[in-house]
């Protein structure tokens, strides 16, 4: 410690730039710091939950602006929101934006075994999603905000507008529906075949029985090749770009089969049909024509009808945006054309409508599609969108 009669103009000056010094750096340690939740090839962000979940996510922009979550589909991490977040935080700076890997999935936690292996679907509902929001928003003293979510992650959106619309702006449901009860991809092409089938058949084989050592297995545990048969069957994109495509199945191929069982079982007994009725939350759907999971109808036509409903009532106006031109091909895959991943495929795009959105309770005018000679280059035709206002 330096006494008083010992400081001098010269000590004082010396002391005042060390301390200057001490407080730029750690300055630049904490701006640091928060970039490391800003960009998908860093380490992200962990959050302990009231649920029991460790959180991981991104996080960027202004902590006072307008609060944005980003929430993924099945089986995916935050890693497919990266591009469209990108294109977010250039466009407004000023936004809280927040991409999370939900429970299961990316570098967040699985619910207890002890508590979810026998009946894993019953840790998996999109109210349990939702409860992981709201904990994660009261640690974060966020109050409010807007959900953008994706798939699964728009039926958690749904789940969030209707049971906390408190703590709810807006949604924008991309590649969505009103049910995903009996849906025939997910139960005939995710659980009856590969994880009830082949997968079950392998880890059988291996001794791998115990609900517990299932629901904490690998999709590699049961099948080797596993990111293989993820690029050919599960996380196909011919729009999208590849390399962003190519890191998602590795991804993809580290979600523990506790979530593939339990999300898609939770997402095949979810019909929020009457419940949006009641909708009281501004609503943008965005949805691409060659979407093989969600389809035109029974999905789209669903899930109009419903926020139709919701409008009549008095609760809320919703408008639904359709992307591409081309329908789905009778392979029922998706073949030249935007589909179910927007996000992956048009994330400059699919900001504009969001922003727009946010900011006027509209999308844009712009009907955007995919380049029937370059397929990963999306073309835009101002003012020619194909838009279904709920009013």
């Amino acid at each position: 410690m330096v006494s008083v009669a010992a400081v001098t103009p010269k000590t004082f000056k010396l002391k005042s730039t060390m301390a200057a010094l001490v407080f730029i750096a750690s300055a630049l340690s904490l701006n640091l710091q928060a970039a490391t939740c800003e960009d998908i090839d860093q380490p992200k962000c962990t959050q302990e939950l009231s649920t029991g979940i460790t959180m991981s996510y991104l996080e960027a922009g202004q902590a006072g602006g307008e609060t944005i979550f980003l929430l993924h589909g099945l089986t995916d991490s935050s890693r497919s929101w990266s591009l469209a977040m990108r294109e977010l935080r250039a466009a407004q700076p000023d936004w809280h934006i927040i991409a999370l890997d939900q429970r299961g999935h990316g570098g967040t936690s699985l619910p207890a075994a002890e508590k979810c292996a026998d009946k894993p679907e019953a840790c998996f509902k999109m109210s349990d999603f939702a409860d992981d929001i709201v904990a994660f928003m009261d640690a974060k003293k966020i109050a409010k905000a807007s959900f953008i979510g994706h798939s699964m992650g728009s039926f958690i959106s749904q789940e969030m507008a209707l049971a906390h619309p408190e703590k709810v702006n807006k949604i924008v449901l991309v590649a969505s529906s009103n049910k995903g009860l009996d849906n025939p991809v997910l139960r005939d092409y995710v659980l009856k075949e590969p994880v009830e089938g082949a997968w079950k058949k392998a880890l059988d084989a291996k001794g791998i029985t115990k609900p517990a050592d299932v629901y904490n297995a690998l999709p590699s545990d049961a099948d080797p090749k596993i990111e293989e048969w993820l690029a050919k069957f599960w996380d196909v994109d011919p729009v999208a770009n590849p390399e962003l495509v190519k890191a998602i199945v590795k991804d993809t191929a580290q979600v523990k089969l506790g979530t593939w069982i339990g999300a898609t079982k939770a997402l095949l007994a979810q019909d929020n049909t009457e419940r949006l009725k009641t909708l009281s939350v501004p609503t943008l759907v965005l949805w691409g024509t060659q979407d093989a999971i969600f389809y035109k109808d029974p999905d789209q036509t669903g899930l109009q009808a419903a926020l139709a409903e919701a409008a009549k009532a008095g609760k809320a106006k919703s408008v639904w945006k359709q992307y591409g031109v081309t329908a789905l091909p009778a392979s029922g895959a998706q073949e030249n054309e935007l589909g179910h991943n927007l996000q992956w495929e048009a994330p400059k795009e699919i900001t504009a409508d969001i922003v727009a959105f946010i900011k006027t309770g509209m999308p844009t005018l712009d009907l955007y599609r995919a380049d029937a000679k370059q397929m990963t280059t999306i073309v835009t035709e101002a003012g020619k969108a194909s838009l279904v206002p709920a009013n």
